[in-house]
């Protein structure tokens, strides 16, 4: 993503979205002058719904998560990011993170490295390296959020809501 805007910026393109996969990277505004409009997915494994909005512009933005990509075995659905301290895939991973950041790149490492990490620990990361990310994590049939960052803050004085 981060080198299609290269190229589009050397077509003098100064508006886009373009997007791969997950990975979308916002360029300038949109026709209008309104920042780019994009969903952030409800983790669920058999439904695609959003789970929030968030505009963008000038920036990038990945998720991970554990719900498009996984293996079965037996009765559990194993996550396709794997934990190299452990050698196989997260125990217990949130169901997604999502990272904005100014590259594509960074974001979906950040995304990738948050997943591995977990929400508590995640958390205390992407504060000490001023991120901006979005946790959901199941709990029981409910989701729960944690927002980290100016772009996530809902003025609620708490970083976790369930919805």
């Amino acid at each position: 993503m981060d080198r299609l805007a290269e190229v589009a910026g050397t077509f003098s393109i100064t508006g886009a979205l373009v997007a791969i996969d997950g990975e979308l990277r916002a360029i300038g505004l949109q026709p209008d002058g309104a920042p780019w409009t994009v969903a952030i997915e409800r983790p669920d494994h058999g439904e695609r719904a959003p789970h929030s909005i968030i505009a963008l512009q000038d920036a990038a933005i990945a998720t991970s998560g554990d719900y498009r990509h996984w293996v079965e075995v037996g009765t559990r659905k194993l996550s396709q990011t794997m934990d190299p301290a452990g050698g196989g895939p997260v125990a217990a991973p949130p169901a997604s993170v999502t990272v904005v950041a100014q590259t594509c790149m960074a974001a979906d490492a950040w995304a990738t490295a948050l997943m591995v990490t977990g929400r508590k620990e995640g958390a205390i990361l992407a504060l000490r390296h001023n991120l901006d990310v979005l946790f959901i994590d199941r709990d029981g049939g409910h989701l729960r959020t944690s927002r980290v960052g100016r772009l996530f803050d809902t003025g609620q004085r708490s970083m976790e809501q369930t919805t």
